[in-house]
C-alpha cells in the first residue's frame, strides 16, 4: 500500500478495528466507573477484540516489510514504526480475560484501568486518517459525532464518580440523568435542574462548562464546514448563473438565445461536477490526463440506453474512442447519399432528421443516437441531420466500433436490441396514424 492510499478491504479492516475502539471506549469507562464485576460476555468481546488487534499487528508488520522494497520517500521511519508497535502490544492485552482466569472479575477500579489502555490505539488509527490526501464526507461526519458521543460518555461517567448512585436506584435511569447533564452543561444550556453538591462537582462543573464553549464550537464548526465543502460547488453554480443573467441583461440578448445558454449550462452542471473540470488535471501529465478524460466520458455515456448495460471495460473502450463535436442550429451533421461509416450520440441538444422533400420526420434528444446503420452494415445516408439546436455530439467511428465488439459483443447485442425497439416504437406510430 502506498503512503496516501487505502484500498476497499484495507478501509474495511481499519472500520472493523475503529468499532472495536469505540467499543472498548464505552464499556470500560461503565464498568470502572460502577465498578462491576467482569461478565463472561465482557471476556468475550475482550477475547475477540484482543484476537482483531492482533491481527492488525501481524498485518502492520507485514506492510512495515513491504514498505522497505519501496522508495525511500514513501517508507515508514522505523521509530515510528516502533512506537506504533508498542501501541499495538499494548492494545493486544486482554486484561480481561486475564483478570477472569485468575479470578479478578471483581477487580479494584485501579486494576480495571489498565483495560483502559487499550484506547491509546486511537492514535494510529488517526495517523492513518490523516494521512488520506481526501477524507470523505461521511467518514468526517462519523468520527465527529462518535468522537462527541464517547468525550459525553466519558464526563458523564466522571460525574457518575463524583456523586455516587445512591443505594437502590436504577442504574440507566442515574446514567441517562448524567448523559443529560453533560449534554447541557457542555452545550452552554444549563437548565439547573441538576447541580453540583460538592465542592469537586462544582469545580468539575466549572471546567466542563468552560471545556464546552470549545468543544461545542468545534463540533458545530466542523459540520457546517463539512456540509459547507459539500455544497461548495453549488454554490459557484448558482454564483455563475447569477453572473450570466446580469450579462445577458447587459447585452440585451435576445430570449432565445439567453435561452439556448442556459439550457447548455445547466446541462453542463449536471454531467459535470464544475465548469473547470479540464482545468483542475491541467497540470497532470498528458498520459494521466487522458485516462481521467476517459473516465469523465465514462460518467457522460454510461446511463444512455445504448451504453447502460456494457461493462465497465466495455464502457472504458467506448469511453476512449468517442470524439466530441459541436454544431450549431442549423448545421448539417449527415448528408443523403453519403457512405455512412460512424454514429453519433448525442450529449446535448436537439437534432432533426430530415428527408429529401425537406419534411422533417423526426426529433432526436439527448440520450440517443442516429447512424448506427453505418456500423451495423454498408449503406448510405437516407436521410439528413441537421442541428436543431446548439447540439454536443460523440462520434463513434466504424473501425473503433468494429474493434471494441470483437472485445465486448454486448455493445453490439445493446445497439441491436435499441435499433429494433426504435423501429418497433416507429411502426406502431405509423399504424396508429393510418
Amino acid at each position: 500500500m502506498q503512503k496516501g492510499q487505502l484500498t476497499k478491504g484495507e478501509a474495511i479492516w481499519h472500520g472493523v478495528i475503529f468499532c472495536a475502539i469505540v467499543f472498548s471506549g464505552a464499556e470500560g469507562p461503565w464498568t470502572f466507573t460502577f465498578n462491576t464485576r467482569i461478565q463472561t460476555w465482557q471476556v468475550v468481546a475482550d477475547i475477540i477484540i484482543a484476537c482483531l488487534f492482533i491481527g492488525d499487528l501481524v498485518y502492520s508488520i507485514k506492510s512495515y516489510k513491504a514498505q522497505n522494497k519501496l522508495p525511500i520517500s514513501q517508507q515508514i521511519g522505523k521509530e515510528k514504526f516502533i512506537v506504533t508497535t508498542i501501541i499495538d502490544v499494548l492494545a493486544c492485552i486482554p486484561f480481561d480475560f486475564i483478570f477472569f482466569v485468575f479470578g479478578f472479575s471483581g477487580a479494584s477500579r485501579g486494576m480495571k484501568l489498565l483495560r483502559m489502555v487499550r484506547l491509546i490505539r486511537v492514535v494510529k488509527l488517526l495517523n492513518i486518517i490523516n494521512s488520506l490526501p481526501l477524507i470523505p464526507r461521511w467518514l468526517k461526519i462519523t468520527l465527529v459525532s462518535v468522537g462527541s458521543l464517547i468525550l459525553i460518555h466519558w464526563f458523564s461517567c466522571i460525574w457518575i464518580i463524583i456523586h455516587p448512585l445512591e443505594a437502590g436506584a436504577d442504574r440507566i435511569t442515574y446514567y441517562i440523568e448524567c448523559f443529560y447533564w453533560t449534554v447541557t452543561t457542555l452545550t452552554t444550556v444549563g437548565y439547573g435542574d441538576i447541580t453540583p453538591k460538592t465542592n469537586i462537582g462544582r469545580i468539575y462543573t466549572m471546567f466542563v462548562m468552560f471545556l464546552g464553549v470549545g468543544v461545542y464550537g468545534f463540533v458545530i464548526g466542523n459540520i457546517s464546514r463539512i456540509f459547507a465543502e459539500s455544497a461548495r460547488y453549488k454554490e459557484q453554480t448558482r454564483e455563475k448563473f447569477a453572473e450570466l443573467n446580469t450579462f445577458m441583461k447587459y447585452y440585451h440578448i435576445p430570449n432565445r438565445l439567453q435561452s439556448a445558454v442556459f439550457t447548455y449550462y445547466n446541462h453542463l452542471y449536471t454531467k459535470r461536477l464544475s465548469d473547470n473540470d479540464t482545468q483542475i488535471i491541467s497540470e497532470l501529465p498528458q498520459a494521466l490526463k487522458f485516462e481521467l478524460q476517459v473516465y469523465m466520458n465514462m460518467k457522460l455515456i454510461r446511463n444512455l440506453p445504448v451504453f447502460k448495460f456494457c461493462s465497465q471495460a466495455c464502457l472504458k473502450e467506448v469511453a476512449s474512442a468517442l470524439e466530441q463535436k459541436y454544431y450549431s442550429p442549423g448545421d448539417t451533421i449527415v448528408r443523403i447519399g453519403e457512405l455512412g461509416d460512424e454514429m453519433f450520440v448525442i450529449g446535448h441538444g436537439v437534432v432533426e432528421v430530415i428527408l429529401e422533400d425537406g419534411s422533417v420526420v423526426a426529433q432526436l434528444h439527448e440520450g440517443q443516437f442516429f447512424g448506427e446503420a453505418a456500423l451495423l452494415k454498408e449503406t448510405t445516408r437516407n436521410a439528413n441531420v441537421r442541428a436543431h439546436t446548439y447540439t454536443d455530439l460523440y462520434r463513434l467511428s466504424k473501425d473503433d466500433f468494429i474493434q471494441i465488439i470483437e472485445n465486448h459483443p454486448e455493445l453490439l447485442d445493446n445497439l441491436q436490441n435499441v435499433t429494433a425497439k426504435r423501429a418497433s416504437d416507429k411502426k406502431k406510430a405509423t399504424n396508429v396514424n393510418a
